[in-house]
Protein backbone atom coordinates (compact mmCIF):
# COMPACT_ATOMS: atom_id res chain seq x y z
CA UNK A 1 0.00 0.00 0.00
CA UNK A 2 2.52 2.58 0.77
CA UNK A 3 4.87 1.83 -2.67
CA UNK A 4 0.89 2.27 -4.41
CA UNK A 5 0.55 5.76 -2.52
CA UNK A 6 3.82 7.09 -3.28
CA UNK A 7 3.11 6.32 -7.31
CA UNK A 8 0.31 8.27 -7.00
CA UNK A 9 -0.26 12.09 -8.77
CA UNK A 10 -0.76 14.45 -6.75
CA UNK A 11 -3.83 14.83 -7.73
CA UNK A 12 -4.85 10.95 -6.83
CA UNK A 13 -2.78 11.69 -3.12
CA UNK A 14 -5.74 14.36 -2.66
CA UNK A 15 -8.34 12.23 -3.35
CA UNK A 16 -7.17 9.57 -1.35
CA UNK A 17 -6.48 11.64 2.04
CA UNK A 18 -9.97 13.37 1.62
CA UNK A 19 -11.76 10.23 1.11
CA UNK A 20 -9.42 8.86 4.04
CA UNK A 21 -10.93 12.53 5.77
CA UNK A 22 -14.38 11.53 5.10
CA UNK A 23 -14.50 7.84 6.70
CA UNK A 24 -12.30 8.93 9.98
CA UNK A 25 -14.93 11.38 10.53
CA UNK A 26 -17.99 9.03 9.76
CA UNK A 27 -16.21 6.19 12.46
CA UNK A 28 -16.08 8.74 14.88
CA UNK A 29 -19.07 10.22 14.42
CA UNK A 30 -21.40 6.89 14.13
CA UNK A 31 -18.98 5.53 17.37
CA UNK A 32 -20.66 8.08 19.06
CA UNK A 33 -24.34 8.47 17.72
CA UNK A 34 -24.84 5.07 15.70
CA UNK A 35 -25.47 5.08 12.37
CA UNK A 36 -28.61 6.14 11.99
CA UNK A 37 -28.11 9.21 14.28
CA UNK A 38 -25.06 10.51 11.85
CA UNK A 39 -26.20 12.34 8.38
CA UNK A 40 -24.09 13.28 5.38
CA UNK A 41 -24.13 17.04 6.29
CA UNK A 42 -22.54 16.06 10.09
CA UNK A 43 -19.89 13.71 8.34
CA UNK A 44 -18.92 16.65 5.85
CA UNK A 45 -18.76 18.96 8.50
CA UNK A 46 -16.87 16.71 11.00
CA UNK A 47 -14.26 16.05 8.18
CA UNK A 48 -14.17 19.86 7.63
CA UNK A 49 -15.62 19.94 3.61
CA UNK A 50 -17.99 21.00 1.81
CA UNK A 51 -21.44 19.46 1.92
CA UNK A 52 -21.11 18.00 -1.84
CA UNK A 53 -17.62 16.99 -1.63
CA UNK A 54 -19.33 14.22 0.32
CA UNK A 55 -21.02 13.54 -2.60
CA UNK A 56 -17.64 13.18 -5.13
CA UNK A 57 -16.34 9.89 -2.65
CA UNK A 58 -19.62 8.31 -1.78
CA UNK A 59 -22.54 7.82 -3.96
CA UNK A 60 -24.64 8.04 -0.39
CA UNK A 61 -24.38 7.72 3.30
CA UNK A 62 -24.92 3.54 2.95
CA UNK A 63 -21.68 3.34 0.80
CA UNK A 64 -19.63 5.39 3.42
CA UNK A 65 -20.96 2.85 6.01
CA UNK A 66 -20.38 0.09 4.11
CA UNK A 67 -16.62 1.48 3.67
CA UNK A 68 -15.88 2.13 7.11
CA UNK A 69 -17.46 -1.21 8.51
CA UNK A 70 -15.29 -3.11 6.24
CA UNK A 71 -12.35 -0.96 6.78
CA UNK A 72 -12.64 -1.94 10.58
CA UNK A 73 -13.77 -5.47 10.32
CA UNK A 74 -10.53 -6.00 7.91
CA UNK A 75 -8.08 -4.81 10.09
CA UNK A 76 -9.40 -6.44 12.98
CA UNK A 77 -9.05 -9.62 11.38
CA UNK A 78 -5.98 -8.79 9.76
CA UNK A 79 -4.44 -7.82 13.58
CA UNK A 80 -4.42 -11.46 14.18
CA UNK A 81 -4.25 -13.34 11.04
CA UNK A 82 -1.45 -14.60 11.43
CA UNK A 83 -2.20 -16.34 14.84
CA UNK A 84 -5.28 -17.32 13.88
CA UNK A 85 -3.78 -19.38 10.89
CA UNK A 86 -1.09 -20.74 12.75
CA UNK A 87 -3.86 -22.98 14.80
CA UNK A 88 -4.21 -26.21 12.82
CA UNK A 89 -7.59 -27.33 14.35
CA UNK A 90 -11.04 -25.15 13.17
CA UNK A 91 -12.05 -25.84 16.72
CA UNK A 92 -9.33 -24.09 17.75
CA UNK A 93 -9.73 -21.13 15.29
CA UNK A 94 -13.00 -20.40 15.85
CA UNK A 95 -12.11 -20.19 19.94
CA UNK A 96 -8.91 -17.97 19.33
CA UNK A 97 -11.11 -16.00 16.41
CA UNK A 98 -13.42 -15.47 19.07
CA UNK A 99 -12.03 -14.23 22.40
CA UNK A 100 -9.58 -12.36 20.15
CA UNK A 101 -12.27 -9.94 18.40
CA UNK A 102 -13.92 -9.29 21.29
CA UNK A 103 -10.90 -7.70 22.71
CA UNK A 104 -9.30 -5.92 20.09
CA UNK A 105 -12.51 -4.14 20.15
CA UNK A 106 -12.43 -3.57 23.69
CA UNK A 107 -9.43 -2.72 23.13
CA UNK A 108 -10.36 0.05 20.34
CA UNK A 109 -13.80 1.54 21.31
CA UNK A 110 -14.59 3.31 18.77
CA UNK A 111 -14.20 0.31 16.73
CA UNK A 112 -16.18 -1.33 19.08
CA UNK A 113 -19.10 1.33 19.49
CA UNK A 114 -19.56 0.93 15.37
CA UNK A 115 -19.95 -2.16 15.67
CA UNK A 116 -22.16 -2.46 18.25
CA UNK A 117 -24.25 0.25 16.10
CA UNK A 118 -23.52 -1.67 12.96
CA UNK A 119 -24.92 -5.05 14.42
CA UNK A 120 -28.33 -3.50 14.89
CA UNK A 121 -28.70 -1.03 11.95
CA UNK A 122 -26.60 -2.26 8.95
CA UNK A 123 -27.06 -5.72 8.10
CA UNK A 124 -24.14 -6.38 5.42
CA UNK A 125 -21.61 -5.80 8.36
CA UNK A 126 -22.92 -9.76 9.54
CA UNK A 127 -21.08 -10.50 6.09
CA UNK A 128 -18.13 -8.82 6.77
CA UNK A 129 -17.49 -10.05 10.69
CA UNK A 130 -18.94 -13.72 9.76
CA UNK A 131 -16.81 -14.12 6.29
CA UNK A 132 -13.46 -15.57 8.37
CA UNK A 133 -15.64 -17.00 10.75
CA UNK A 134 -16.97 -19.58 8.11
CA UNK A 135 -14.26 -20.39 7.11
CA UNK A 136 -13.25 -21.81 10.56
CA UNK A 137 -16.20 -23.34 11.15
CA UNK A 138 -15.82 -25.28 7.66
CA UNK A 139 -12.86 -26.73 8.41
CA UNK A 140 -14.12 -27.99 11.71
CA UNK A 141 -16.77 -29.51 10.25
CA UNK A 142 -14.58 -30.79 7.67
CA UNK A 143 -12.18 -32.27 10.31
CA UNK A 144 -14.86 -33.82 12.29
CA UNK A 145 -14.67 -31.24 15.36
CA UNK A 146 -18.17 -29.83 14.84
CA UNK A 147 -21.33 -32.08 14.58
CA UNK A 148 -23.33 -29.13 13.83
CA UNK A 149 -24.68 -28.54 10.56
CA UNK A 150 -24.14 -24.74 9.71
CA UNK A 151 -26.39 -22.73 8.20
CA UNK A 152 -27.91 -18.69 8.55
CA UNK A 153 -29.42 -19.69 11.46
CA UNK A 154 -26.13 -21.01 13.46
CA UNK A 155 -23.75 -17.96 12.02
CA UNK A 156 -27.07 -15.06 13.74
CA UNK A 157 -26.79 -17.36 16.62
CA UNK A 158 -22.83 -16.95 16.83
CA UNK A 159 -22.62 -13.03 16.00
CA UNK A 160 -25.18 -13.01 18.51
CA UNK A 161 -22.92 -14.20 20.96
CA UNK A 162 -20.38 -12.31 20.08
CA UNK A 163 -21.81 -9.38 20.05
CA UNK A 164 -23.01 -9.49 23.60
CA UNK A 165 -19.22 -10.11 24.03
CA UNK A 166 -18.51 -7.03 22.82
CA UNK A 167 -21.09 -5.06 24.24
CA UNK A 168 -19.88 -6.57 27.75
CA UNK A 169 -16.75 -5.62 27.48
CA UNK A 170 -17.41 -2.00 26.66
CA UNK A 171 -19.37 -1.68 29.10
CA UNK A 172 -16.51 -3.21 31.61
CA UNK A 173 -17.30 -6.76 31.87
CA UNK A 174 -13.59 -8.55 32.05
CA UNK A 175 -11.23 -9.93 29.66
CA UNK A 176 -12.82 -13.72 30.96
CA UNK A 177 -16.03 -12.88 28.86
CA UNK A 178 -14.60 -13.41 25.64
CA UNK A 179 -13.45 -17.22 26.74
CA UNK A 180 -17.32 -17.89 27.72
CA UNK A 181 -18.26 -15.86 24.07
CA UNK A 182 -15.56 -19.07 22.58
CA UNK A 183 -16.88 -22.04 24.73
CA UNK A 184 -20.41 -20.98 23.52
CA UNK A 185 -19.45 -20.64 20.00
CA UNK A 186 -18.06 -24.02 20.58
CA UNK A 187 -20.72 -25.66 22.20
CA UNK A 188 -23.51 -24.05 19.43
CA UNK A 189 -21.28 -25.80 16.89
CA UNK A 190 -21.87 -29.29 18.45
CA UNK A 191 -18.91 -29.76 21.28
CA UNK A 192 -20.03 -30.63 23.99
CA UNK A 193 -19.28 -28.29 27.05
CA UNK A 194 -16.05 -30.21 28.47
CA UNK A 195 -14.34 -30.33 25.20
CA UNK A 196 -15.09 -27.11 24.52
CA UNK A 197 -13.90 -25.84 27.72
CA UNK A 198 -10.77 -28.67 26.68
CA UNK A 199 -10.19 -26.35 23.22
CA UNK A 200 -10.16 -22.98 25.02
CA UNK A 201 -8.06 -23.90 27.37
CA UNK A 202 -5.52 -24.91 24.88
CA UNK A 203 -5.87 -22.61 22.51
CA UNK A 204 -5.29 -20.28 25.36
CA UNK A 205 -1.95 -22.45 25.81
CA UNK A 206 -0.81 -21.64 22.39
CA UNK A 207 -1.19 -17.89 22.31
CA UNK A 208 0.14 -17.90 25.64
CA UNK A 209 3.84 -19.66 24.02
CA UNK A 210 3.21 -17.55 20.82
CA UNK A 211 3.46 -14.08 22.43
CA UNK A 212 6.56 -15.63 25.19
CA UNK A 213 8.63 -16.15 21.74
Amino acid sequence: MTGRKASLSPREAKRVRTRQRLTEAALRLMSERGINGTSVSEIATEAELANGTFYLYFKDKSEIVAAVCQAVTLAMHNEMDSRRLSLEEGSARVAFGTQQFIEIAAAEPTWGRLLMSAFTEFEAIKDDISRYMRLDVALGVEQGCFTESVDEFVIDTLLAILRAGIEARLGGAKAEVGARAAEYHLRVLGMSAADAHRVRLATDKVVESQASR
